[in-house]
């Protein structure tokens, strides 16, 4: 353990000297939530913003009332002409609209609009609900025209009743920040850990340090060790940056609301342990059996792609198996889901976890230590 502990310090102080790697390798545990934090504002603030939706109306004069409720719901006619940077959103409301709504046939209006624009989305939405609404109140007339209760046409009145708290609904949309957490543990410790595996065997520093009095499986825990500390000051960072970013997005305006508590915070970081010592020792496994540095990048870029599949892949899929609770990474990502819920959280599933993590890890340190017995890893060859 003493010489663990001399080797973990000496890669530490290594790894700090160089100040942009550092730099480089924490700036994704700060940068990645804030950019979804922006993602996150601008779609609430367009979701909900209360301004009236300006759209071209062909035919107004045919359907002076029909115009009149778009107003009301907050549909106008635009008074300025499309610039060539918008898609028009055009509304045409065709000349016999008396003559079929007085025989009591179909009418048929266009709406011209561009639904692949994101940014217009809500405009289109909120037309097609005012004319959806409009000619509602055409069918209720006609049925008490006929003497027809309108109630009649709707047999089933299904009644809605949300049991979804506000923490929940944060979750789905939360789900895709705790990938973050996740992640920041593989990118900031990558830097390190390719840096005194194959970079060390660059230098021929590595030939030297296994010329020491020392056992090679104290060496991987060293360096292990090391890497996995950068990796949790990344997870650090992100667990302090994600609760002051998300105090300014307005959750509250769609209904839902985070609580980052400090106890919550704390559990998240013991969970990422165990997942930062199998990240590093993952990497160091790659960057060993690598040729060289530029080799290492590479190969590690792949790894990456595991956790990230991982993580999306349940969050975006929904997938409710209950071996998720158990397992390395999807045991991690489930109890983080379960705490911004404000559920109970499946802390047998959580230990396993976990356990599986640390003893994951701990087998691919004994690979690692065989590895650097053979001249072939030292080497490179």
């Amino acid at each position: 353990m003493n010489m663990i502990s001399i080797l973990w310090r000496k890669e530490v102080t290594d790894a700090a000297r160089d100040k942009r790697s550092l730099l480089a390798a924490m700036s994704y545990a700060f940068f990645g939530p804030m950019l979804m934090a922006v993602a996150f504002f601008f779609l609430i603030s367009q979701l909900t913003d209360p301004a009236d939706v300006k759209i071209s109306i062909n035919g107004k004069q045919h359907a002076p009332e029909l115009v009149d409720h778009l107003n009301r719901q907050g549909v106008i006619e635009r008074d300025q002409p499309w610039s060539a940077s918008e898609t028009p959103i055009t509304l045409t409301i065709p000349a016999l609209w008396d003559d079929k709504l007085a025989t009591a046939e179909p009418i048929t209006l266009t709406l011209q609009a561009d639904w692949s624009a994101q940014k217009q989305q809500t405009d289109i939405r909120r037309v097609e609900q005012a004319v959806q609404s409009y000619a509602a109140q055409i069918s209720h007339y006609r049925l008490l025209l006929r003497g027809i209760d309108p109630r009649v046409a709707e047999p089933i009145n299904l009644s809605k009743q949300d049991l979804a708290t506000r923490g929940s609904k944060a979750a789905l949309i939360m789900g895709s920040v705790l990938v973050f957490i996740l992640l920041s543990v593989f990118w900031s410790g990558m830097n390190v850990a390719i840096d005194i595996s194959a970079g060390e065997r660059e230098r021929n520093s590595l030939e030297f340090l296994l010329s020491q009095p020392v056992s090679t499986q104290a060496i991987v825990w060293g360096k292990t060790l090391a890497a996995a500390t950068f990796a949790l000051l990344g997870a650090a960072l992100a667990l302090v940056v994600i609760p002051v970013i998300f105090a300014y997005v307005p959750l509250q305006d769609i209904g839902m609301s985070v609580d980052f508590s400090l106890s919550m915070l704390l559990l998240m970081f013991l969970l990422l342990i165990p997942l930062a010592l199998l990240a590093t020792v993952l990497q160091l496994f790659v960057s060993f059996r690598a040729k060289n540095f530029k080799e290492a990048q590479t190969y590690i870029s792949f790894l990456l792609v595991i956790p990230m599949a991982a993580s999306f892949g349940v969050e975006f899929a929904r997938l409710k198996t209950p071996i998720l609770y158990y397992l390395p990474l999807t045991g991690q990502h489930q109890a983080f889901l379960s705490m911004i819920r404000g559920e109970s959280v499946n802390w047998v599933g959580a230990g396993i976890s976990a356990a599986a993590t640390a003893i994951l890890a701990y087998i691919f340190v004994r690979l690692i230590a065989r590895m650097l017995r053979s001249e072939k890893t030292v080497f490179g060859l």
